[in-house]
This record gives C-alpha cells, sequence and structure tokens, in this order.
C-alpha cells in the first residue's frame, strides 16, 4: 500500500514565514515552535508533516473559521495537507485574524 502524498514540515514552516510576517520564533524545546498576535489572543503555531497545529494561549471567546477550534484546548488545528493550494488555504484562516 502507498504512503498518501503529505507536504513535508519544512516547507509548511517556509509558507508560514512568508506568509505570515508576524511569525515570532519561541525557544528550541517548545511543542510549538512559533507564535502570533492575533485578534483573538496569541496562537501557538507548529508545522509538522502534512499539518499545521496550532493552539490558542487561552480559549477565545469566537471560533474562528477556517478549521474546527476545540473549544476545551483551544487547538485549531489544520490537518491532511497533501497540496500547496490546501497549505495556502490554511495560512489564509490564520492570517485573517492575525493582528
Amino acid at each position: 500500500m502507498r504512503k498518501p502524498k503529505t507536504i513535508s514540515a519544512s516547507r509548511i514552516e517556509g509558507a508560514l514565514k512568508t506568509g505570515l510576517p508576524g511569525l515570532l520564533r519561541r525557544a528550541e524545546n517548545l511543542c510549538y515552535q512559533y507564535e502570533l498576535p492575533t485578534k483573538l489572543g496569541t496562537l501557538l503555531i507548529s508545522p509538522c508533516e502534512g499539518a499545521i497545529r496550532t493552539r490558542f494561549e487561552d480559549v477565545p471567546p469566537a471560533a474562528p473559521c477556517g478549521a474546527s477550534l476545540n473549544s476545551y484546548s483551544g487547538k485549531w488545528n489544520f490537518e491532511g495537507l497533501d497540496d500547496d493550494a490546501l497549505v495556502g488555504r490554511a495560512i489564509y484562516w490564520i492570517e485573517r485574524i492575525a493582528s
């Protein structure tokens, strides 16, 4: 059985750096390598193989669009990124709430 195609974490990281100018690098040993100030609070971001995993430091009162928000943990993940258009769409939704 063939493994499904996914976008590499390094390629997703490059797209995040290009598409989100307010992205800030965090300490090396943290689960989420980046943070982004947003209108809904600080968003922690981790580029992964085929995914952009994010979590708000504090669960926002309103859910952003683009992916479902876990109202308990504040996780707002973009999974199944198997082509650049999907990565671009995820970054679009993240950028919409950037402050």
